[in-house]
């Protein structure tokens, strides 16, 4: 590593920066920010004077955030064939990505550049965009070789028999069949989030909806309530309270009634290395998912879900990042409410070992993270919160220090309850090794891959990480990115070699 050779991008790439971080910005801060805008203009009287404050104050930091970047970024080329990016400001984070993991090669000329003469050259790894290599600012002269030097690399290094093989293997195999009734469909709906999103999406609404159940419910069931009980409860509160459980009853049911829509009459078949799965009920769905194409599992289990004792696993296939991910992460294969012996025998189709130990993975010796990240997350999450309330409570009438303590205790717990989920595991299986994460915190999600399929790997860590020995891991999927934080920096670099060696070594396609 000390003999590679770092290079600096065009100064003139400071522009691309610019743009790029003043669009995700937009794309995410802003609704991210949405309740303070409805605070601002809400509460603020000098809002012109303010609206100017706040935008200088964000344009000045786009500049100095984007400057500083733009100086920490570096990117090599090495003999190995591989494309390694050193990139940061508050956390320093290298990107190592092969050329086998490069999916395609874009090069874009955006507006600002076209009088310059220089492009973006975009490494595309299949998966989310925060992880694809872009050299912004390069000349098309550069760009252009990179793309056929990448090119014939992968085309001298593909192989197809190992896959012809596998599909060898598979076309004796008798067909399996996984049928749900659609009254399990609708336990489906009771366990997804679909709920809990529509709710929070009226959340800045909330005020206006209030006002008019106020006026045309609330005031009518008020009265209901003062007549015919009296002055036994607090007929206003009541009827608030009959609303809001209405409002959730209803959410519940349309979450219901779009879990039988799309899965109604659920049937997986499983055949020579391919699933089929027909579902749905305005339009029979039929999609069909080849186990080569899988690039991950996940099984997931929220705590709605273990009332019921019932699982949801996923197939996940690759996607192209940017605007196409979504509608791609919709093709993937969902079975969305499965029994612990339906886990099972799904798990043993697609992962044998898997059924060795159990679908629970309570047999499997997890490391954790280092109690670095616990302490953190106290800080950061549960003391910092509480004290605030603390401060603002003191500021008001009726405060008590016991909502401060329930709120630390509580909040505590539930960061504590994060750290001891994270967990990763590694196992090793007729030749093929395997990866299983763990993360969650009421709820809990195993991400099940074969470690040869890693688009790339890198290891970020903050100022006092470096300072404490410690790495964050991030393992780059087509389907997405597998994290693990606060892990000691030489088990970090020694994963990033053993799933590099493994990516490199396998001949078999990763699609």
């Amino acid at each position: 590593m000390d003999n590679l050779i770092w290079q600096r991008v065009s100064p003139w790439s400071l522009v691309y920066f610019v743009v790029h971080f003043a669009f995700r910005f937009v794309k995410d801060g802003v609704f991210n920010l949405l309740p303070i805008m409805v605070v601002f203009v809400t509460q603020v009287e000098d809002k012109l004077f303010w609206g100017q404050v706040t935008v200088a104050v964000a344009i000045v930091g786009l500049l100095v955030y984007s400057f500083a970047y733009h100086i920490n970024f570096r990117f090599c080329i090495t003999d190995e064939h591989e494309i390694l990016l050193n990139k940061g400001v508050f956390k320093k984070e290298r990107l190592t990505l092969n050329f086998l993991r490069v999916q395609n090669v874009n090069i874009t000329e955006p507006f600002y550049f076209k009088p310059l003469g220089l492009v973006n050259c975009i490494f595309d790894a299949a998966g989310s965009t925060s992880q694809e290599a872009v050299l912004p600012g390069v000349t098309t002269q550069y760009a252009e070789q990179m793309r056929e030097r990448v090119l014939a690399y992968k085309e001298t290094q593909q192989q197809t028999e190992a896959k012809q093989q596998l599909e060898a293997t598979h076309s004796n195999e008798p067909q399996q069949c996984l049928v749900l009734s659609n009254k399990e469909v609708a336990k489906f709906g009771l366990m997804s989030n679909m709920a809990i999103l529509a709710l929070a999406a009226l959340a800045p609404f909330m005020n206006a909806m209030l006002e008019f159940l106020e006026t045309a419910v609330i005031n009518r069931l008020e009265s209901f309530y003062q007549q015919e009980m009296g002055t036994l409860v607090d007929a206003a509160a009541l009827a608030v309270f009959s609303i809001l459980v209405l409002v959730v009853l209803v959410a519940v049911l349309l979450s219901v009634l779009m879990s039988l829509i799309r899965f109604y009459n659920f049937q997986l078949y499983f055949q020579a290395g391919k699933f089929k799965r027909i579902a749905g009920l305005l339009e029979r769905h039929q999609l069909s998912v080849s186990l080569d194409k899988v690039q991950s599992l996940l099984i997931k289990q929220n705590l709605i879900a273990r009332l019921l004792k019932r699982y949801t696993v996923q197939c996940l296939q690759a996607t192209g990042g940017g605007f196409s991910a979504g509608a791609k992460s919709k093709q993937s294969l969902v079975m969305p409410v499965l029994t612990l012996e339906q886990v099972k025998q799904v798990y043993q189709w697609v992962h044998p070992w898997l059924n060795l130990t159990g679908v629970d993975f309570k047999a499997l010796n997890f490391k954790g993270a280092e109690k670095a990240l616990l302490i953190k997350n106290l800080c950061f999450y549960a003391l910092l919160p509480s004290a605030l309330i603390a401060v603002m409570g003191y500021a008001g009438e009726g405060y008590s220090p016991v909502y401060s303590l329930l709120c630390v205790v509580l909040l505590s717990l539930l960061v504590y309850l994060s750290y001891r989920r994270y967990g990763y595991y590694f196992y090793h299986y007729q030749g093929r090794y395997y990866a299983v994460f763990r993360s969650g915190m009421i709820s809990a999600h195993y991400r099940v891959f074969e470690l040869y399929k890693a688009q790339s790997t890198c290891a970020v860590s903050t100022y006092f990480m470096r300072k404490s020995g410690l790495k964050s891991l991030s393992i780059q999927l087509a389907a997405g990115t597998v994290t693990m934080p606060y892990i000691k920096a030489e088990q970090a670099d020694e994963i990033i070699d053993f799933i590099l060696c493994q990516a490199e070594s396998e001949q078999r396609s990763w699609m």
